[in-house]
């Protein structure tokens, strides 16, 4: 009885422990990927700007729109400070995932980029 007790108050403590996005900073951030220029050997491609649209979801779902291509995932909080909110996501189908700042006074998203893509700021909508 006393053992029992004991797993459950350890289960208990470290499902407080875990940390999560509040429900007010997650919905749908909108902005524009600049343009860049991508090598490829001695070729020079020139990428225009592109649409971004990111979804957060309370279920830990992240929902990335680019122009007309849409990719989904998940979303692993990482940490918090007095104003900005750390998590990477992890899309079906890529490798490395990606880097994100949640400034909350600015409701602003920042999707780093990986590389030579530039970084993205997105506003809520």
């Amino acid at each position: 009885m006393r053992f029992c007790l004991l797993v459950l108050i350890l289960i208990a403590s470290f499902s407080g422990i875990s940390q999560e996005i509040k429900k007010k900073h997650l919905g749908t951030y909108s902005g524009e990927i600049p343009s860049y220029a991508l090598e490829l050997g001695e070729e020079v491609f020139q990428v225009q700007t592109a649409a971004i649209e990111i979804q957060l979801n309370a279920e830990g779902i992240l929902i990335e729109k680019i122009a007309t291509k849409e990719l989904k995932g998940t979303y692993q909080f990482l940490k918090e400070d007095k104003n900005a909110i750390y998590f990477e996501g992890k899309l079906d189908g890529q490798f490395i995932p990606e880097s994100y700042i949640l400034y909350k006074k600015d409701k602003r998203l920042e999707r780093k980029g990986i590389y030579p893509q530039p970084d993205a700021f997105l506003k809520k909508i």
